[in-house]
């Protein structure tokens, strides 16, 4: 195992509440096992004088058992089997805190938006949206925000979610119904700067910046005058798109407006009665 490799797990066990030495001890143990602390202290690079604390840290949190005793040797819980029982923990504790939080705290009308900084967390939050969504995905993005984001629209699309993607790129015609110019990035890129328009379920909104930057700001909210703007944008760019193309995108325009006002059929009964 390369000191790279073993570097990712390191960091991605401290990310799951372990510390640096849990995790070296514990890769150690799944070269060499059964071991006793001393073997396990110069594999690892952990001292002999702290050996014994993390072994018994990670013997009390089920991840290595002691199989001898003079001299004392651990052998380790599988990966299947750690990711198993990291798995059932975290559900449970999840479980019990949602518990706890909803009988803790009020319902927060007041926060009604939600500030995201930096790409990596507004990618993540789309993900979040598409992944949570059940009837529709509509969004306008470029194509490296929609390549980013592909695994979960496709996912969206084959548990039967609707997935209608504008962009002024040209977009992957597997990721769902696409409206787009076809324009290339970086030539767009020269004028305007990466946004994103990503609306889940008619109900939630994401919107705001695309750069690659930590400072990037975007915004997650279910206000339903944002949704209901966002919404409209959406429609002006896809209708353009269409009278520009002379593409019929009328499929995509009926099922944004399904949930908005019926301006067409209250024109018509206007006209109806002026004619009258």
């Amino acid at each position: 195992m390369s000191s790279q490799l073993e570097g990712r797990i390191v960091e991605a066990m401290k990310q799951l509440g372990f510390n640096a030495s849990d995790a070296r001890v514990y890769i150690a143990l799944l070269k060499i096992h059964p071991a006793t602390g001393y073997e396990l202290a110069t594999k690892s690079g952990v001292p002999r004088s702290a050996i014994y604390n993390v072994l018994h840290r990670l013997e009390s949190m089920g991840l290595i058992n002691s199989v001898q005793k003079k001299p004392a040797k651990f052998i380790p819980l599988s990966p299947e089997r750690l990711f198993q029982l990291l798995e059932s923990r975290f559900k449970q504790n999840l479980e019990a805190l949602r518990g706890e939080l909803e009988n803790f705290a009020r319902p927060a009308e007041e926060a009604a938006m939600w500030s995201i900084r930096g790409y990596p967390a507004m990618l993540e939050q789309a993900q979040t949206l598409i992944r949570e969504a059940e009837e529709s995905v509509y969004a306008s993005l470029w194509r490296r925000e929609a390549s980013a984001l592909e695994k979960p629209l496709i996912e969206a699309r084959e548990r039967g979610v609707r997935v209608s993607l504008f962009s002024f790129n040209a977009l992957p015609a597997d990721l769902g119904r696409i409206c787009c110019y076809g324009i290339d990035e970086g030539e767009l890129e020269a004028h305007w700067s990466h946004k994103i328009i990503l609306i889940a379920d008619h109900r939630r909104l994401l919107v705001g910046g695309a750069d690659k930057t930590e400072d990037n700001r975007s915004v997650v909210t279910e206000e339903p005058t944002l949704v209901e703007m966002a919404t409209n944008n959406l429609i002006l760019d896809i209708t353009l798109l269409g009278q520009r193309s002379r593409e019929d995108v009328s499929d995509v325009v009926r099922g944004l407006t399904e949930r908005m006002a019926p301006v067409d059929h209250l024109l018509k009964g206007r006209l109806k009665a002026q004619g009258a």
